[in-house]
This record gives C-alpha cells, structure tokens and sequence, in this order.
C-alpha cells in the first residue's frame, strides 16, 4: 500500500507548482489584460509544448535504449560523455516546445507577456505528466487495481515521502526557471533573434541537467540533491529578476503614457 504521506507528497509535487504557476500568471494577466487577451491560451500551449516533446523524446529514448543498450549504460568517463549527449538531445526537444509555443502565441498579437505565460505553462506540463501519472498509479495499487510492472510498482511504493516533498519544490523552481527561459526566448523571437530563441533554451537545459549527472555521478546522494536544488534555485531567482525588471519597466511606461 502506499501511504498516506507518499499520497500527500505526490499531491503536492502538482499543488505547489500549480500555485507557483497562478501567482506569475494572475499579476502577468492583470497587467496584460488591459491591452490584450489569450494568457489561458499561451498556457495551454506551453503545456501542450511540453507534452508533445517528452512524449515523441520518450519513445526515441526507448527505441535508442533497444538499439545502443551497451552504449547507454556505459561507465566511468563513458558514463559522463553519454550523459552529455542525453543531455544535449533532451534540450533540443525542450527548445522545440518552447518555440513551438512562443511562435503559436504571437501568431495574430505579439506579446512577450503571453511568451513568459508559455513557460508557466510548460513547466506545470513537466509536473502534470510526471507525477500525475504516478499519483494514478499509486491510487490505482491502493485500490488493488493496478496492472503495472513489479519495478514500476515498487518504485512507486519506495519513494520516500520526504524526497516527493522536496520534489514538490523543485517543481516550483523548474517552473520559474521555464518562466525566465520562454521570457528569453520570446523577447529573441520578437526581436527575429531566431538563433538566440532556439540556443537559449539548449544552453540552460545541458546546464542543469548535465549539473545534475555529474552531481549524482561523483557525489554522495544527499549532497548532490541539496547541490542541485541550490543550483536551480539560483538558475529560478535569475529567472525570477528578469521577468520582474522587465514587468517594472513596462508598469513604469504605461504609467507615463496614461499620465
């Protein structure tokens, strides 16, 4: 059975991010709905974006899995070159959905307000279809009606409630580090900084999940989570200060025009 706190803990690994997702997006559509409209649009298109890369990523990573297993799970040095390439193929479908999104949601209106909005999106998409699916799974093993694999089963069941908790607030930080990353991305796009739309996302992906590949590599398990949850809650406050500078000095310009 799972228990009650391993429930709890995979109910908040989507709550929390969810509220994190509402704040950003209500002050952004506050501002923004004064001059135009689609905010809920760009946030279905950043989960959308989300759900279509993982997916089509995922079946890739499987077929790969069944065609360069000894190549896969290499070891030592080897380990850490795989790990990079993993790494570097998982931003490219990561800078596609984001694109995807920001390109969507200037169609008719360009907007950078609705382009950070697609990044909200896209990182309570990366919540949504990770834990909701196990958060389905554990229900489904409480009601004895789960028909999953015995690995699946008991990696659900040893998952600790304390690591679902502190994924809870990864989450959170994952979706202010996507905020900032779909706000650079859509400022480039409307800009026709094409290059620098697609490269800004690859950038910060292949650093932080290359980050923690090699934190888990050649560190103890607790220090490189504690290390890695640090190195996304700088990479979120950046984040976080961007968007922010940049929402003051829009508020700052529509208060002289109006005056």
């Amino acid at each position: 059975m799972v228990s009650t706190g391993q429930m709890m803990g995979y109910v908040m690994a989507i709550l929390l991010p969810l509220i994190a997702v509402l704040i950003p997006f209500y002050i952004l559509w506050k501002q923004s709905s004064k001059v135009e409209r689609g905010m809920l649009g760009a946030i279905g298109y950043g989960i959308m974006g989300y759900f279509w890369q993982e997916i089509i990523y995922s079946f890739l990573g499987l077929l790969a899995l069944t065609k360069m297993r000894d190549v896969l799970n290499a070891t030592g040095g080897n380990a850490v070159v795989v790990a990079f390439v993993e790494a570097l193929a998982g931003s490219i479908f990561v800078a596609a959905g984001l694109y995807w999104g920001v390109y969507l949601t200037n169609t008719k209106q360009r907007s950078l307000y609705r382009s950070t909005t697609v990044g909200l999106g896209f990182g309570l998409g990366a919540a949504f279809l990770t834990y909701g699916f196990q958060l389905y799974y554990a229900i489904r093993i409480n009601v004895g009606a789960f028909t999953g694999t015995d690995m699946a089963k008991a990696s659900i069941l040893s998952t600790s409630t304390a690591s679902l908790y502190l994924d809870a607030v990864r989450n959170i930080l994952v979706v202010l580090v996507y905020m900032g990353v779909a706000f650079l991305v859509g400022k480039n796009y409307l800009e026709k900084k094409r290059l620098a739309a697609w490269l800004t996302p690859i950038i910060v992906y292949v650093f932080i999940r290359f980050t923690d590949v090699i934190l888990n590599t050649y560190a103890p398990a607790l220090v490189a989570k504690i290390v890695y949850m640090v190195v996304l809650a700088f990479v979120a406050a950046v984040s976080v200060w961007m968007v922010r500078n940049w929402y003051q000095s829009e508020k700052q310009v529509k208060k002289q025009f109006l005056n």
